[in-house]
């Protein structure tokens, strides 16, 4: 049996490849929130780490910390992982009842970062 069919499992409409693939999350330590400039503190008055991007503000577009970038590079460096050059996020609507337009605000622009695959 050779390396490339030994992956392939048989199914009763053709073969099939098994791949599995890992999605890692962590915490990263910043004293900025990731998309927002306001701060990580614990302990503050209640609403008092808030900006205007985490109120969902109309127009008010995310920019991402490069200190968490950063971190993320580095220890994708130190995992012997590959790094992108270019990622992309997207936002996304979602409701929330709790939140002044009752959407967290979205945009069809994109924005792209470094990060480790």
């Amino acid at each position: 049996m050779s390396a490339t069919s030994s992956k392939l499992i048989k199914g009763a409409t053709g073969d099939w490849e098994m791949v599995i693939g890992l999605e890692v999350h962590a915490q990263v330590t910043s004293k900025s929130k990731l998309f927002s400039g306001a701060s990580t503190e614990f302990g503050g008055e209640p609403n008092s780490h808030v900006s205007l991007v985490d109120a969902a503000m109309p127009g008010m577009l995310p920019v991402i910390n490069e200190f968490c970038v950063a971190q993320a590079v580095r220890t994708g460096l130190g995992l012997n992982a590959q790094i992108n050059l270019r990622s992309v996020f997207d936002r996304k609507n979602y409701f929330y009842p709790d939140s002044p337009q009752a959407t967290r605000s979205a945009s069809t622009s994109r924005r792209s970062w470094a990060r480790a695959r």
